[in-house]
């Protein structure tokens, strides 16, 4: 796995928190392994500014943060789109090689682009945050909000599958604002999504039908038997943190040193 970034001083991706950054509550992150193997699963992807959206059901508004407020609102109608002062530096970088392929910025006068609205449905923003990434053939890059982390009120973020072996541009971050009014804020070091790669054989073995046999008496003898086990462990006070030691037993019993 890796990622590229066009802006020089963007923080990096991060390995995803088991314990949210600490956020996580005690008793979850000592004895609910499910969770804290799903929280850290990937790379958390940040943005590059500090920055807020505001839709007032007609257009979305965007500005930069200072001091934590907006500086100056600017209008995405019309399917219009915003550029930060630090595109030029970014442009400005380019080794001399590599100028005449900048025509693929001459839309935006030679910026990258950083942020745009659907013109057709303007409470849904598109965040551009310098990201490529590539990935190890036969692998996808499944793009979420991070799991587990406490969710910011007022936007949803939409998740995306990216074949990463081919596909090289930027890594599509969109957003839904949900409430209009309201002022939304983004940090660049509060992880804005998690990347996660996944085997491409994964999309096509969760695809069709799945079979359910309802009613216990349809259970086969060996689920009905791995099921008492198991909830019979759950009701003894004397056997705590059933699952997180059945896990360890299992992979003590796999390792090919026991």
């Amino acid at each position: 796995m890796e990622f590229f970034s066009i802006y020089p001083d963007t923080r990096p991706p991060e390995p995803a928190s088991r314990d949210l950054r600490g956020s996580l509550p005690a008793r979850a992150a000592q004895v609910c392994t499910p969770i804290t193997t799903a929280s850290g699963v990937g790379w958390y992807l940040f943005p590059p500014v500090d920055f807020a959206l505001r839709w007032d059901g007609d257009e979305t508004f965007w500005s930069l943060l200072e001091d934590n407020e907006p500086a100056r609102w600017r209008s995405l109608a019309g399917g219009r789109d915003g550029v930060l002062p630090s595109g030029a530096d970014a442009i400005a970088a380019v080794p001399e090689g590599r100028v005449k392929d900048l025509d693929i910025f001459d839309r935006l006068g030679g910026l990258p682009a950083f942020i745009d609205a659907d013109p057709r449905s303007p409470e849904r923003v598109e965040v551009i945050t310098g990201l490529l990434a590539r990935t190890r053939p036969g692998w996808l890059l499944s793009l979420r909000e991070p799991p587990n982390w406490p969710r910011t009120d007022g936007v949803h973020v939409y998740e995306g599958l990216i074949e990463c072996e081919w596909y090289r541009s930027f890594l599509p971050t969109i957003l839904r604002l949900t409430t209009q009014g309201k002022v939304v804020r983004f940090y660049r070091h509060l992880p804005l999504m998690v990347a996660q790669v996944i085997p491409t054989s994964m999309v096509e073995a969760n695809r069709g039908s799945a079979p359910m046999l309802s009613g216990m008496a349809d259970f086969p003898d060996d689920v009905w038997d791995d099921f008492v086990e198991l909830r019979r462990a759950r009701q003894d006070p004397t056997k705590p943190r059933t699952y997180v030691s059945r896990q360890r037993d299992r992979r003590r019993a796999s390792s090919p040193d026991s």
